[in-house]
């Protein structure tokens, strides 16, 4: 018998203990969560059937830049989440998916969505909502097709 089946309160310190130290989500982990739970948020605002139904036509085009400025300007803000400046990276996903950038529409949505997690208070119209929603349901559309294609082992 060991010392913590024997004494209640020791076991209850441990137990106590285990709930203190929760690993935190690694970033990567994190914007998985983030990224699914944006999708279900803007796919949820659509099925209810309000205001912000979900159109993918509505999708704007992404806008023309120089060669590498919006891949260069996601990364900045992949970058910026990464690094935890939570705000900095909300504003730079915002302005991407205002301007058509898909993946950068599906890190606002989720942004949007938990920023009490990150100790914010990001908002977005329901005109953003909708467009990054519909952006965001293209995109995961697409890559669901190309895991599709790719179980099938074309």
């Amino acid at each position: 018998m060991n010392a913590l089946t024997r004494n209640p309160a020791a076991r209850q310190r441990k137990s106590e203990d285990r709930t203190l130290r929760r690993p935190a989500l690694s970033t990567r982990t994190a914007a998985l969560l983030l990224a699914a739970s944006a999708l279900s948020f803007g796919v949820g605002l659509g099925a209810a059937g309000s205001a912000l139904a979900l159109s993918p036509s509505s999708a704007r085009p992404v806008a023309a830049h120089p060669a590498g400025t919006l891949e260069q300007r996601h990364a900045d803000a992949v970058q910026a989440f990464q690094a935890q400046r939570y705000s900095v990276a909300y504003g730079r996903f915002a302005a991407l998916a205002d301007e058509g950038h898909a993946p950068a529409a599906l890190m606002a949505l989720a942004l949007v969505r938990y920023a009490p997690i990150f100790g914010a208070e990001w908002s977005a119209t329901p005109a953003q909502i909708q467009d990054w929603s519909a952006l965001a349901l293209q995109d995961v559309r697409i890559a669901g097709a190309r895991i599709a294609r790719h179980d099938r082992g074309e």
